[in-house]
């Protein structure tokens, strides 16, 4: 018994040590902000969309995503995600042009749609 309590508060320190596990909406969060890079990448890219542009889109949604904790590192590694889409999109372009043309269309109407989605707040469950 006394042997167990010596080792209590090496036990709680142990335990504090411990990260924090993230809830659910904190990674749903993250994981937004990770989607959104990458369409913001492809947007930038495909549908027209300028620098600017992507950069005001993130700080709106950065105020949707509160729960983000890793929203920037999350965003990046999106946004690097979406530069292999875009070498394989490039590649396209130049292997069948009308194939690219169908794709950049439906790609760019439907991240239209996801990024409007995306900046609507929504009320607490």
């Amino acid at each position: 018994m006394r042997a167990l309590l010596t080792l209590a508060p090496l036990l709680v320190l142990v335990l504090l040590a411990q990260p924090r596990p993230a809830s659910a909406s904190e990674d749903g969060a993250n994981g937004s902000a990770e989607a959104a890079g990458q369409r913001a990448r492809f947007a930038k890219e495909f549908c027209g969309g300028s620098a600017q542009d992507v950069a005001e889109y993130k700080e709106k949604l950065r105020k949707v995503l509160t729960e983000a904790s890793q929203f920037d590192t999350r965003w990046q590694t999106g946004w690097r995600r979406g530069d292999s889409d875009a070498i394989q999109m490039r590649s396209l372009q130049l292997s069948s042009p009308s194939e690219f043309a169908v794709r950049v269309k439906g790609n760019c109407e439907r991240i239209k749609w996801q990024a409007d989605n995306s900046l609507r707040v929504r009320p607490p469950k």
